[in-house]
């Protein structure tokens, strides 16, 4: 048998062959665009102007002014005129917007919080990219009513002055509204040297569901083509290190009643970041706290710890090989992560005393803006008896990417080999190679992939579902948005999945999935699917269908999902939900219920009941209480929290009861966290 590294360097080599080989196949949707990005000279102006919105400061007269927008993957435009202007100083870069509206009763701005789920308002946005290559932004965004929030590159805790703060505001006009940002070059990440920014700026119009765009760059937007914002002179980073410390209180018994902890963070002068910890956080109350809001929808949990987040996104090893929750408890850790000319990179290394020592690297090298390549390494050192502190091991991993933008839209191809040993398992591999192919409204998109993965692929940190198998998925589909009407768009999508055991013994699944989707401008939408074919043995087709309504309105939207079907050998059956309210303009509820059957299978059998309701009451815009309760056939459970997050100072999270939802009755446990930045 081919040893398992000179497999893995095989399909390294087959994926650096194939990805120029495709963009010679794929014909013109892989020409480079033609004419080049949109200068701005940045205009420098003294006095800085005043945050507050309005836009009567003297500095505003001599900025450059951005009036051209687009509606990316469709063929409207903009419904309303937008101008944005910029400036600079020799502390911050400065925008303004003014946004008109013919029908001002329309403006939806109903997001209060800092960093809250601003997607159903009107809202302007900027994505800077300081490294200016076309990749990795930041995006600043403050809704009609002035309320902020932002997403850092990498990832980042959530206290204010760990992420860097921003000043934004927003006013109603006689012709819409208008708004004002001020980002000091203080909390960006930048090589030195550098003296220009890569820009586009939007506007969300909540009453159409739709984003405007500039610069204009054709049917899609094109990062190559943003505005490069030139003749900047920043400052040198003299960055002062962030001391970030917690304590906990825990009222359960064997929890460690008291804990306290440090994370620092450190912008170098090279560009890089660097992060320390001692004795970190790990009791994730923030996962348990944060979602009792309507600002924040269910997601994939990433690890909430500071030293974790913070610059793990594209610049450390992904969940494949490195879910971080997986090291639950650790006493103290280094990282280092950024961007430096065409290199970004990751490492990080996270010691528990006298149990275990995770070394974790990646290395990506930008070819062009097209062509990128990334190196992963993650080591799982444990001492001690395996039954007591499990088995470690190495992975190791290539990632390729060749993905080009025109402005017709957007082609991919991609490569991923893993090579991963387990004390436990041996040596096992994964390689996978995909691409996509998208147009935007009215034409066919596709995306497909081809994998194989060994038997004995376990890494000891990462999350991988299925081994010893090869196959792969194919889906199709056209999104079509309908310029007129109440009808805002619709769409239709076939999926095919296959998985067969490598040793041909069977297939794991095989399944073909049609489905359509209706979107009405009122904000219902209506999606119905079929699934016929196999899965892990069993007959795994169903059907299914969705309904939603007001989907444009953060506190009472509602849905009702409805599946039938077969499940592991039995007939399944679920039907689920949700409505949400709004009262008095301070208290949000909302009332979920789920009903799950699956009967005639030999691993489970029976009828399953939950309903679940959630309160939100906010005191400010920065402090606010939450209530949740679960009822289920075993018995009723919930637990309450008070929220904190300030702009300087003291945040504070307190938890009433225990979140574990397989609890039955109230538990008398208070959890209580505060964090400060010193």
């Amino acid at each position: 048998m081919e040893p398992a590294h000179s497999r893995l360097l095989k399909y390294a080599l087959i994926a650096f062959i194939c990805a120029p080989t495709c963009a010679l196949l794929c014909g013109p949707a892989w020409a480079q665009p033609t004419g080049g990005p949109l200068v701005i000279s940045a205009v420098s102006v003294k006095p800085a102007p005043v945050v507050d919105g309005k836009l009567d400061d003297a500095c505003w007269s001599q900025a450059s002014r951005l009036e051209e927008f687009f509606c990316p993957n469709t063929d409207v435009a903009p419904p309303e005129k937008t101008v944005a202007l910029i400036c600079v100083d020799e502390r911050a870069l400065y925008l303004a917007f003014e946004c008109y509206d013919r029908t001002p009763g329309d403006i939806a701005a109903k997001e209060t919080r800092r960093n809250g789920d601003t997607s159903h308002d009107d809202f302007v946005i900027i994505a800077l990219d300081p490294w200016h290559k076309h990749g990795d932004t930041y995006q600043f965004i403050v809704n009609a009513t002035g309320t902020q929030a932002e997403q850092i590159p990498g990832g980042s805790a959530t206290k204010i002055e760990w992420r860097g703060d921003w000043s934004g505001a927003a006013v109603r006009t006689s012709y819409g509204w208008s708004a004002e940002m001020a980002i000091p070059y203080s909390i960006l990440r930048y090589s030195p040297g550098q003296d220009t920014f890569g820009m586009l700026v939007g506007r969300a119009f909540a009453k159409e569901n739709i984003m405007a765009i500039s610069p204009v760059t054709g049917h899609q937007v094109d990062e190559k083509l943003a505005v490069d914002l030139t003749g900047l002179h920043l400052p040198r980073s003299t960055s002062r290190p962030v001391v970030m410390s917690y304590s906990t209180f825990d009222s359960e018994p064997g929890a460690g009643m008291f804990n306290a902890g440090v994370d620092v963070q450190y912008k170098l002068t090279n560009g890089l970041t660097a992060l320390g910890t001692m004795n970190p956080d790990f009791k994730q109350v923030e996962d348990v706290i944060e979602p009792v809001s309507f600002s924040y929808t269910e997601r994939y949990l990433p690890d909430q710890r500071p030293f974790f987040i913070t610059g793990q996104d594209g610049f450390l090893p992904r969940e494949h090989l490195l879910y971080t929750r997986r090291i639950e408890e650790f006493d103290t850790g280094v990282k280092l992560f950024g961007t430096v000319g065409n290199e970004s990179m990751g490492l990080l290394d996270a010691l528990t005393y006298d149990r275990q020592n995770v070394l974790a690297a990646s290395w990506k090298h930008r070819f062009s803006d097209a062509d990128t390549a990334k190196l992963l390494f993650v080591s799982d050192a444990r001492t001690g008896d395996p039954s007591e502190v499990g088995y470690g091991g190495t992975a190791f991993g290539i990632d390729a990417c060749h993905n080009r933008t025109t402005s017709e839209g957007s082609d991919s191809i991609w490569f991923v080999g893993y090579l991963a040993h387990s004390e436990e398992t041996g040596d096992g591999t994964v390689a996978s190679l995909g691409g996509s192919h998208g147009r935007g409204s009215g034409r066919l998109f596709y995306d497909w992939m081809i994998t194989t993965t060994s038997r004995n692929f376990n890494p000891s940190l990462g999350l991988w579902s299925d081994t010893n198998c090869y196959g792969g998925s194919f889906s199709v589909g056209k999104w079509t948005r309908q310029d007129g009407g109440r009808l805002e768009s619709r769409a239709w999508n076939v999926g095919v999945n296959y998985l067969n055991a490598l040793d041909d013994s069977e297939v794991l699944a095989a399944t073909v999935t049609p489905s359509m989707n209706w979107a009405w401008r009122n904000g219902r939408w209506l999606d119905v699917g079929v699934t016929r074919g196999e899965q892990y043995g069993f007959d795994g087709s169903d059907v299914h269908f969705g309904y939603g309504w007001k989907s444009n309105d953060l506190y009472h939207s509602g849905n009702v999902y409805a599946l039938r079907g077969a499940r592991a050998g039995g007939d399944y059956s679920y039907c689920g939900i949700q409505q949400g309210f709004r009262f008095a303009d301070r208290l949000s509820v909302k009332l979920g219920a789920e009903y799950g059957s699956l009967a005639g299978s030999p691993e489970d059998d029976g009828r399953h009941f939950q309903g679940v309701l959630t309160s939100s009451y906010d005191i400010t815009t920065e402090r606010s209480l939450g209530l949740r309760v679960i009822a289920r056939e075993d018995g009723v459970t919930g637990y309450a929290a008070y929220r904190q997050v300030v702009r300087r100072g003291l945040d504070v999270y307190v938890l009433f009861g225990d979140p574990d939802p397989n609890l039955s009755g109230f538990s008398p446990r208070m959890v209580v966290k505060l964090v400060r930045t010193l």
